[in-house]
């Protein structure tokens, strides 16, 4: 086995990787569907409707995967209703999944955690279960402090 370096004297081959590259192309595709521009779905919850691209949402939900890339109805649908997802969940959920950012509090991490399960957000859930153990830590000294 041959080591990058002893490939890259006798190719003149080598990985060049840009730094900021993934950051700056998630963050224009997220721009794109604060614009609605070049979204190619509508997700619907409660009364709410949030434009996005089928393909980010396919890249970290199985759940999206699999709705858009089986012969599924919605796969070619323009827009879709999502049953047993609240739009604060949603929201939440489609800024995370745009900026793998989510700012939580208490008053919507049911929604988020709600969501993050039906959507099959992976990352989202981690991020929730880790909020939800420290605020409990938190609470649990606070209150042993008290007494």
């Amino acid at each position: 086995v041959k080591s990058e370096s002893s490939r890259e004297m006798l190719t003149g081959q080598r990985l060049c990787q840009s730094k900021s590259h993934q950051d700056s192309v998630l963050s224009a595709l997220n721009q794109q569907r604060k614009d609605g521009l070049l979204c190619d779905v509508t997700l619907v919850a409660g009364e709410q409707k949030f434009h996005a691209h089928k393909a980010v949402l396919a890249a970290c939900s199985d759940y999206f995967r699999a709705m858009f890339s089986l012969c599924m109805v919605e796969s070619e649908a323009d827009e879709v209703t999502l049953q047993g997802v609240t739009s604060v969940g949603l929201k939440h959920a489609l800024d995370f999944a745009y900026t793998g950012q989510i700012l939580l509090d208490p008053a919507v991490i049911q929604d988020v955690l709600s969501a993050g399960s039906h959507l099959q957000l992976l990352e989202l859930l981690s991020l929730c279960s880790h909020y939800l153990i420290q605020v409990h830590k938190s609470l649990c000294s606070c209150a042993n402090r008290g007494q």
